[in-house]
């Protein structure tokens, strides 16, 4: 965590300022480019050059310490595996320097912990090599990632830009370089530690193990906040769409894009599929992780050939399966505990409620012959706030 985080932080139950301790540092000294680009986008460059290795970020008035652990601040609000292993490595110097603190123990919103299971599985198992993403190259991927959140058109350089759920990071860290904007990328399991291992390098990235059910920021924050294939894994999409709809600032915008049931019914191959994850699905995400991997390994197969398949149809861009990124997929489906579908119109209607308008759709999009089309054919909409959203509680604990 670089000190220019903490800045960014607040505690995710009240929204109240934090106090940095640091423990271990470590020197990351900036480059004459970055230097520059650190005085462009108004950062002091000490602040970007030293690593808070371990740490402390407190709520003085709850008493509540989030662990700095790692290099990543971790700004859950329920135990979890990562705040008892601080403890356990840490505890005697939490309780001699700050008698009374204790790591957040609100309860988990429904369903939470699961989430953080599998998708912790699906991504640190993931042994993520640079040589694909999902089913297409990375650099594919980087440019329809472009393409979805327009860049071309709204430009972020020396913006702030918040992801919600960065997986493995490499989107987060390309846009961060490419686009030359601050990018600050948040998720809830402990796929962050792989993102920190790959590309916390990155002096204009920040890494944050938080909830989009209970964001550590402030209202009015971020120019661009996107999410992508994500907050329709939690127990509902509306609550963590509205628990991000405060995170723009006014003329900033947001951007949301959501597995939808048309996407679902536009091939037969595909209707097959969304039958079988009906069946498969509420089976397998209560399994442990080896029995999750036992139970999808028929499934393998017919995933490797699919992709070989497309691959031999002259798609350029896309890579041949094998085992690993097979399995990564059929998690991505089978594991997660929720996953919702939504209409563009359904989407659409929040983010009118929220106060924006604006509003673009991406399946309404001019889509280039290289960005598949799974892209246009799921739920994304974009809209810039106008007005301030009517007041979401930070989380369900925070709002008991």
């Amino acid at each position: 965590m670089k000190a220019r985080l903490a800045d960014l932080l607040v505690c995710p139950l009240d929204k109240t300022a934090l106090e940095l301790v640091v423990w271990e540092t470590r020197d990351t000294p900036l480059s004459e480019a970055d230097h520059a680009r650190a005085k462009h986008h108004g950062i002091a460059p000490d602040k970007l050059s030293r690593e808070i290795v371990t740490g402390l970020l407190l709520n003085k008035k709850r008493q509540i310490a989030y662990p700095i652990y790692q290099s990543i601040p971790r700004m859950l609000v329920f135990e979890t595996g990562v705040a008892r292993d601080f403890v356990a490595k840490h505890g005697k110097q939490l309780a001699r320097e700050l008698p009374g603190y204790s790591m957040p123990h609100e309860q988990a919103n429904p369903g939470e912990k699961d989430t953080l299971r599998t998708f912790s599985s699906e991504w640190v198992n993931y042994d993520w090599d640079g040589q694909s993403y999902w089913n297409l190259t990375p650099e594919r991927w980087y440019e329809c990632m472009r393409f979805m959140l327009d860049f071309e058109h709204k430009p972020v350089t020396q913006k702030l830009v918040l992801e919600v759920g960065i997986g493995i990071g490499g989107v987060a860290d390309h846009h961060a370089r490419s686009e030359g904007c601050e990018l600050v990328g948040i998720d809830l399991g402990y796929a962050v530690d792989s993102a920190q291992n790959h590309f916390g390098q990155n002096p204009f990235l920040h890494i944050v193990q938080a909830s989009a059910l209970a964001p550590p920021f402030r209202d009015s924050t971020f120019d661009l906040v996107y999410s992508f294939g994500v907050i329709m894994c939690s127990y509902s999409t509306k609550a963590t769409f509205d628990c991000l709809a405060n995170l723009p600032k006014p003329g900033g915008r947001l951007n949301i894009w959501v597995y939808s049931p048309h996407n679902e019914q536009r091939s037969l191959l595909r209707r097959s599929l969304m039958r079988v994850e009906n069946i498969v699905r509420p089976m397998v995400w209560r399994l442990p992780e080896r029995l999750q991997s036992v139970a999808l390994s028929p499934f393998i197969p017919l995933y490797i050939g699919y992709a070989r398949f497309r691959k031999l149809r002259g798609g350029e861009g896309y890579i041949r399966y094998g085992w690993r990124e097979a399995m990564h997929a059929a998690r991505d489906r089978f594991t997660p505990r929720y996953l919702h579908r939504h209409s563009d119109g359904e989407l659409s209607s929040w983010f009118r409620d929220a106060g924006y308008d604006s509003l673009e759709v991406a399946s309404e999009r001019q889509r280039p012959s290289w960005v598949p089309i799974g892209f246009t054919a799921n739920a994304g909409v974009e809209g810039m706030r106008t007005a301030v959203a009517r007041p979401q509680s930070a989380s369900k604990s925070s709002a008991a």
